[in-house]
């Protein structure tokens, strides 16, 4: 079987769908990967149809890809990989999270190996085209108290695997990775690095020593679990302290040329982050507001979020789905606040997320983004805003108003997009299994010949959301 050159390339630029940068990601992280698992869904499931293409590079590496029976059962073979220095990443969409949760919880607690690191990748449908239960993992993670890593473009999303592991060592951490259906189903042009592979691996294995197990972090049982949570606020500062050093986070002021025009800063990350770009540019504005770009969403670092609010009459956060970023700035602010006895010559600022000014109406908090969204709202707020007016070229702003009016006012009849299995799902067949009986039941004859009764109505009900149709 000949090989993907894409996969191998070690310099130049390469096209990749985002699912195959994911892999193209496990491939350079440096130190190589041991373990490739989790459990497919829509929009991740390419992840593992381009591991299955790999076979070959991957065998002859010692890399294991196993896609487990469920999203648990890859949760548990990543806290098993963490007794070792073992580097693990398990891929699952949103509600695959929720069946993965219990052994996250213990595998984040325990924490990841300081030689080792646990990446997990979620793969979120923020206008739920695939996904039967509309989700936000962020806050899914947040209650697992694992850290959640946003990537915003197709070169992040490739090179933060990498970086995502170095977290997850710094911090002994968990990292929850998202993704969202545009990036996995989209993707784009990168420049490529050379690939690492595990020194240990499945032709090269090494004996675990269970007298060498360090039981107070890896067993949790009373006292251990409290103390481990005790922890935490370390961990986090670790985190954010690599986070830095790397430059996930970072603070975008004014270009050259280009001068604050008012105390307006922005919020954002992922590819919100992209979608706010594009839409200040076509209005006029790229690179005139301060805008902060968040690679880490959870934990919030309180003191980065408190210097670029420093100054700033309004703060807003532009994210898909619910006001996740917002919620944390408010309290840090909050906090601040508290801690100054209410009293804050610096931090003044108002912060305006799923709610703007002048009564209008924020970002929304259902479905996702794009540019158009973003410029219907934030163009009617820059035309009302006292701060800019006289500031801002108001008619490049009412054009690009006026043409979103006039493309919503388009109306035309296109062929709707059915939900169905993906190509080879084994629900696939159980679905028509449970369709057959059905059937059957329902018919009159088959029911009295074979079991003597009157015809029987059967609602089926499976464990996932394809089953649903």
């Amino acid at each position: 079987m000949k090989i993907d050159q894409r996969f191998t390339k070690s310099v130049g630029v390469e096209v990749f769908t985002g699912n195959e940068l994911l892999v193209k990601g496990c491939l350079e992280t440096e130190g190589g990967t041991h373990l490739w698992t989790g459990y497919p869904g829509s929009p991740v499931s390419g992840f593992f149809d381009t591991a299955s293409e790999l076979r070959e590079l991957l065998m002859a590496h010692g890399i294991r890809a196993a896609m487990a029976n469920n999203e648990a059962l890859a949760a548990a073979m990543v806290n098993g990989s963490q007794m070792l220095g073992l580097r693990a990443i398990s891929v699952q969409k949103s509600v695959g999270l929720h069946v993965a949760a219990d052994a996250l919880a213990l595998g984040n607690l325990a924490g990841a190996h300081p030689e080792g690191g646990a990446v997990i990748v979620v793969g979120d449908d923020p206008w739920s085209d695939s996904t039967q239960v509309p989700a936000d993992s962020r806050y899914l993670c947040k209650h697992l108290m694992m850290p959640v890593l946003e990537p915003s473009d197709p070169q992040e999303l490739k090179d933060w695997i990498d970086l995502g592991f170095k977290l997850s060592r710094e911090s002994r951490l968990y990292i929850g990775y998202l993704v969202t259906t545009n990036q996995a189903d989209g993707g784009g042009s990168v420049n490529v690095r050379p690939n690492h592979y595990p020194a240990v691996n499945t032709q090269a294995r090494v004996t675990l020593d269970t007298s060498e197990i360090d039981f107070e972090h890896r067993v949790l049982l009373p006292p251990r679990t409290w103390r481990q949570e005790q922890e935490l606020p370390d961990r986090f500062a670790r985190l954010w302290a690599a986070a830095s050093r790397l430059g996930i986070n970072r603070v975008e002021m004014p270009t050259d040329g280009q001068r604050a025009i008012s105390k307006l800063g922005f919020v954002t990350s992922a590819q919100a982050y992209c979608y706010l770009r594009h839409a200040l540019a076509e209005m006029g504005l790229d690179g005139v507001f301060p805008i902060l770009k968040l690679g880490i969403t959870y934990p919030l670092d309180a003191a980065l979020i408190l210097r670029f609010a420093s100054g700033l009459s309004d703060l807003f956060v532009v994210e898909e789905r619910r006001g996740f970023i917002e919620e944390q700035i408010v309290e840090i602010i909050t906090r601040a606040r508290q801690a100054n006895n209410g009293q804050s010559e610096e931090i003044q600022c108002s912060v305006w997320g799923k709610k703007f000014p002048f009564g209008l109406d924020g970002i929304p908090s259902a479905r996702g983004l794009n540019p158009s969204k973003l410029i219907g709202r934030l163009g009617r707020v820059f035309l009302q805003h006292r701060a800019l007016q006289g500031r801002v070229d108001r008619g490049a702003i009412e054009r690009e108003l006026a043409v979103i009016r006039e493309v919503k006012s388009i109306s035309a009849i296109v062929a709707p997009r059915t939900p169905t299995f993906c190509p080879g799902c084994p629900h696939r067949d159980s679905a028509s299994v449970l369709l057959e009986i059905k059937k059957q039941f329902r018919d009159k004859q088959y029911m009295e010949k074979v079991h003597g009764v009157g015809p029987v109505d059967l609602v089926c009900h499976g464990d996932t959301g394809c089953y649903t149709m």
